[in-house]
Formats: C-alpha cells, sequence, structure tokens
C-alpha cells in the first residue's frame, strides 16, 4: 500500500471498509515484528523492532483520526 492509496482508501469511506483493510494490514505487520521480536532479537535489531511496532501503532491512529475527519 503506497501512501496516495491509503488516502484514497479513506476518503469517501462512510462504511469503513477501506480503514478496515488499512488496519488489517498494519495487523499483519505487527503480528510478524511481534513474532520476530519472540523468537529473539539483538539488543540492537529489538531497538528497531520496538520503534517499528511504535510507527505501526502511530499509523494505526493517524489512519484512524483521518478516516473520521473525511467521513463526517
Amino acid at each position: 500500500m503506497d501512501m496516495e492509496s491509503a488516502f484514497d482508501m479513506l476518503s469517501d469511506d462512510p462504511s469503513g471498509m477501506g480503514l478496515k483493510q488499512i488496519r488489517e494490514e498494519l495487523f499483519a505487520m505487527r503480528s510478524g515484528v511481534k513474532r520476530a521480536m519472540d523468537a529473539g532479537m539483538t539488543p540492537d535489531e529489538m531497538a528497531v523492532a520496538r520503534q517499528v511496532m511504535e510507527a505501526v501503532d502511530c499509523a494505526e491512529e493517524t489512519a484512524g483520526r483521518l478516516h473520521d475527519a473525511m467521513n463526517r
């Protein structure tokens, strides 16, 4: 998913299907990182993984807020 398509998915989406799809993709990303973390990482890798998890969390929050603002 690129930024333009994510934006397009959120605009004019009163049913929330576009937001649901984005959240599913973000969940898959988060799950993959979590599995890798659980399997064991070096301290440097773990630091990067935590940053990725934080970025995914921020992306989900941003997508929700953007969806709400665009579909009032």
